[in-house]
């Protein structure tokens, strides 16, 4: 269980257990019900098992891609930070109608996990940040950005692609490493949905609970 603090609300991840009433909203939980004080939604995940050969698992395509990866020679970097993470990201929430980042992301945290994945020429293509749950044996991927959009050619866009899903993989070997049990690649929603099918895994429901004033003012928000 960890927990991460937005600009009005903190959200616990996987917890076990719901109090009666609490000013959190409890994410991805592993408990189906919990009291009247909560609206309480499924919410599917994909979890990549990292207990075993989890690449077995991937697609022809995906395979293909790792192979031309390292062809392409690329570098793998693990900084104890990423200042510039909201200035990859904005581009990517803009065309995807994503919240904003968490406050004081750039900081680097105990917890935390930043990686990038660099190109010879083109440089750095794409930045990670993940979250390491030690109690539970679970990596929640926080972060995913990539400099595809800020490429016109489709040449060079296929190969941000590729150094992205590379940088997945390579993440995914590094928590193995750890001792880390599973992956979560949080969510699947579409269109991300179609690249994280690539790299199999199981379908996992779980549950988020949010209290029912704060689930009433953002139906409000929304609607707006």
């Amino acid at each position: 269980m960890f927990e991460i603090k937005g600009k009005y609300l903190t959200s616990i991840y996987y917890a076990r257990h719901i109090p009666p009433i609490s000013p959190y909203i409890y994410e991805m939980s592993f408990v189906p019900h919990s009291s009247w004080f909560y609206k309480t939604t499924p919410f599917p995940t994909r979890f990549i098992r990292l207990d075993n050969d989890f690449s077995r698992n991937y697609t022809r395509r995906l395979r293909k891609y790792l192979v031309q990866a390292e062809n392409l020679n690329l570098h793998i970097y693990r900084p104890a930070a990423i200042p510039d993470i909201e200035t990859m990201y904005q581009p990517i929430m803009k065309a995807k109608n994503l919240g904003p980042l968490p406050p004081n992301i750039t900081q680097a945290r105990e917890d935390y996990f930043y990686s990038e994945v660099h190109h010879p020429v083109f440089q750095r293509l794409a930045a990670h940040i993940s979250i390491g749950d030690t109690h539970e044996s679970i990596v929640f991927g926080l972060v995913n950005v990539s400099d595809f959009r800020k490429f016109s050619s489709p040449e060079h866009q296929r190969i941000c692609s590729i150094a992205n899903k590379y940088l997945f993989h390579m993440d995914m070997l590094y928590f193995q490493q750890l001792g880390f049990r599973i992956y979560d690649m949080v969510g699947t929603s579409e269109p991300m949905n179609q690249m994280k099918k690539e790299f199999g895994g199981d379908i996992i429901t779980t549950y988020t609970h949010v209290p029912r004033i704060w689930y009433a003012l953002q139906q409000i928000k929304r609607s707006r």
